[in-house]
């Protein structure tokens, strides 16, 4: 049961991550700020998160990390909190860096924290830890925009507040109720885990290291969602599309990558199959260039459809390929942080300089060309270095 109930916690943190980035994003959009104003604060966000994350990913273990989590937590209560009680807009970038920092001391502890949870290191584990992390963050990241576009901003950030301090007792509560490794419940040793069709025991290791490639395609996917997220609302915002449906699209890009992460929860190749990555590119694509030229409520929402089926595809590889490989996994952990707040930076700069000097749909125009590129250098990759066509048992 604590298996599942950690999972609130992504839904918590990035339910708060979802409103912030939405609800700053608006504000400044309202005030006819410009573009670069606008995805700035994003790369704000990003550039404090990529560093304090390589900080966290030097020190963070199975031992410290529940403290480092609840650290995290106690700052963006507070951040919550200061975001109403001095709500000016030339302080929101303050906020969004401590926003930052909070964030950052949760993300890359907690993946640790949930890796120990599988039983005995079990490789077959692995696959059900991404699908349920994917599902969880990504819903709170469509939570967040959804609610922030519902209610008052202020009260939406007190409700914020409010679930940081919630996640506190909630770490406080599974330290308590978690029995000690190689423990069952009650205290008796645990048995060795059977194979089950939802907890499949089976081995990765004639499989190839693609660690790199999902920080090259998490890398490059992360520019381009970075264009969405801080874009989008001013899309909606010019198209005089109403703020409910700003955030009910946005939301929309996450609530695809928590469907595809939930069907494929028993697989066990797919990630690993270079013709997927094509698929997954070409919806990518159609999705960016339909977000770059539709004008209509329906065609926006088909975008973001097909965005978030291809965000989904590089959000599980990322985790996934850091996950599998046991002895790397710390490390490859605070470097998918790193990479992904590197490209936040990188995409929040470039996708505003590019508002900026031409226009939003010339964004989403070099979004699509990103995805081709990224798509087509995985597929080069994974056929040059193939993986077996077959996934063995693991033996005892």
């Amino acid at each position: 049961m604590l298996r599942i109930f950690i999972y609130l916690f992504p839904v918590i943190i990035n339910y708060i991550l979802g409103g912030v980035f939405f609800i700053s994003a608006q504000r400044f959009s309202e005030s006819g700020a410009g573009a670069v104003l606008i995805t700035g604060t994003m790369a704000m966000w990003a550039l404090v998160y990529s560093f304090v994350s390589l900080l966290i990913g030097r020190v963070v273990n199975e031992k410290n990390a529940p403290g480092i989590i609840i650290s995290g937590a106690v700052v963006l209560t507070l951040v919550s909190l200061a975001f109403v009680s001095l709500p000016r807009l030339g302080l929101v970038y303050l906020w969004v860096a401590l926003t930052g920092v909070g964030s950052a001391l949760y993300c890359t502890p907690f993946q640790v924290f949930m890796k120990s949870f599988e039983r005995r290191g079990s490789s077959g584990g692995i696959v059900y830890a991404t699908a349920m992390y994917t599902a969880a963050w990504s819903a709170g990241m469509a939570i967040g925009p959804f609610i922030f576009a519902l209610l008052p901003w202020r009260l939406a950030f007190y409700l914020n507040a409010a679930l940081s301090a919630c996640l506190v007792l909630g770490v406080l509560l599974v330290q308590k109720l978690r029995p000690e490794p190689g423990q069952g419940a009650a205290g008796a040793p645990e048995p060795e885990p059977e194979p089950s069709a939802s907890h499949p025991q089976t081995d990765y290791s004639a499989y190839p290291d693609y660690a790199w490639l999902g920080w090259i395609g998490a890398g490059l996917g992360s520019v381009t969602i970075s264009f969405v997220r801080t874009l989008e609302p001013k899309l909606a915002f010019d198209l005089g599309i109403a703020k409910a449906h700003a955030g009910c699209i946005l939301a929309l890009v996450s609530l695809m990558q928590v469907l595809w992460a939930l069907l494929l929860i028993r697989s066990r190749l797919w990630m690993y199959r270079a013709g997927l990555a094509l698929w997954a590119g070409l919806a990518g694509l159609l999705g960016c260039l339909l977000f770059a030229f539709a004008k209509t409520l329906p065609l926006l929402y088909l975008a973001a459809v097909l965005y978030g089926s291809y965000s989904s595809f590089f959000f599980f590889t990322l985790v996934f390929f850091a996950l599998v490989h046991s002895s790397k996994s710390s490390r490859y952990l605070s470097i998918n942080e790193a990479v992904v707040g590197i490209a936040g930076i990188s995409g929040a700069i470039l996708g505003g300089l590019i508002a900026a000097f031409s226009s939003t749909n010339a964004t989403f125009i070099f979004a699509a060309l990103i995805i081709l590129l990224a798509t087509l250098h995985r597929y080069a990759a994974m056929r040059k270095n193939p993986a077996p066509l077959s996934l063995p048992k693991k033996t005892a």
